[in-house]
């Protein structure tokens, strides 16, 4: 806070002892003129210290400005880009139809031409109980917000559900933990799918917010969904299982691709197979569609199920 003004030499607002009268016109005017101008002079001490007062305060208020401003700059350069913040909501923030209903419309053909020299994994053969939900083959993902590796196959996941149904509440935007790639994504938490052909049984095991050495939970998997979980892997994500046919415990591309580049960069990008994004997560979706068909669907739609054929 910058020092106030040298303080003026204070002089007493008190009037003088009174000369005694002499009765001529110069006297009467020479002691008005001293009145007048002792007034004056303190007029201008009071608001030469009614100004200290309020340069005073301005500091202040400009010092709060300032530091409010470098928290929330200091804040922003932690998101990361892309990111509003360290954290994000369980179920996200709400996402823009017009980005929603183009992730889904995204054509089959699309799909089938996206090069696939980005795929590293996809599902494979397991052997199970026929695992079903509401009399309907269910699809079972697991997953955790904080997590990069789900971060990344959501999108493909998203995309090739649409084939089959609708989310009749829509996956909100988030994105994974900062410290774990700060990947934009969408979170299956607190959405619902609906399909005439199979169920869809998301489980999105902790949020992107640190807790001690790990994130604060949101779901747990039941008993039977943690066996399958444990049975396929060391509880690590994403898992997916098929209706206990196929399984995918990995992202199918790299996630480094989507780190540094903004949610509605990633959702433009897909159905785009000139981009690196775009290719990757379309040809990831065609595998999870044929995957789908196979296990789930008993082949339908048709239309979709010929157009990817088994892969």
């Amino acid at each position: 806070m910058p020092k106030n003004p040298s303080r003026p030499r204070e002089t007493t607002n008190k009037p003088q002892s009174p000369k005694p009268a002499t009765g001529k016109p110069g006297n009467s005017r020479q002691k008005f003129a001293e009145r007048q101008s002792a007034k004056q002079r303190a007029a201008a001490i009071a608001s030469r210290r009614r100004r200290n007062r309020l340069l005073g305060l301005g500091s202040i208020v400009l010092a709060v400005v300032v530091v409010a401003v470098l928290v929330a700059v200091w804040a922003g350069g932690r998101g990361g880009s892309g990111s509003a913040s360290a954290t994000s909501p369980p179920a996200g923030t709400p996402i823009a139809a017009a980005i929603t209903s183009k992730m889904a419309s995204v054509p089959v053909s699309t799909l089938v031409d996206a090069p696939s020299s980005g795929i590293v994994a996809a599902p494979g053969t397991i052997s199970d109980a026929k695992l079903t939900a509401d009399g309907k083959p269910d699809l079972l993902y697991i997953g955790a917000e904080f997590c990069p590796v789900c971060a990344t196959e959501r999108w493909a996941l998203y995309v090739a559900l649409s084939k089959f149904g609708t989310f009749t509440r829509q996956p909100g935007q988030i994105h994974s933990a900062v410290q774990d790639g700060d990947i934009p994504t969408l979170t299956f938490y607190n959405s619902t799918y609906s399909s005439p052909y199979f169920t869809f049984t998301p489980v999105e095991t902790t949020t992107n917010q640190p807790n001690g050495n790990y994130y604060v939970p949101l779901q747990t998997p039941t008993a039977a969904q943690q066996k399958l979980w444990t049975a396929h892997t060391t509880q690590t994500f994403p898992f997916v299982d098929f209706g206990g046919k196929l399984a995918l415990d990995n992202a199918q591309y790299d996630p480094a691709v989507l780190e540094g580049v903004s949610f509605a960069a990633i959702a433009k990008d897909i159905g785009n197979n000139s981009t690196v994004v775009g290719a990757d997560i379309d040809a990831s979706a065609k595998v999870l569609v044929q995957a789908i068909c196979s296990t789930l669907s008993g082949n339908k739609p048709a239309a979709v199920c010929s157009a990817v054929g088994n892969g």
